[in-house]
């Protein structure tokens, strides 16, 4: 092995092991953000919809 961590290796498992991880090795681990529609929630009422707004910004 050339010393290259594998896709396959789990993820760290606690913050402090993620903090050791060189930052090229973080982003190679990182996933991409689904596509824009797969990310809005359709099935809000308007008070959840609010709800769910001031939840983000508190």
């Amino acid at each position: 092995m050339t010393g290259e961590m594998s896709s396959t290796e789990p993820l760290p498992t606690s913050h402090d092991e993620s903090r050791d991880l060189p930052v090229p090795e973080l982003l190679r681990r990182a996933r991409p953000l689904p596509p824009p529609g797969d990310m809005v929630i359709g099935d809000l009422t308007e008070e959840e919809g609010a709800a769910f707004l001031a939840a983000l910004e508190a």
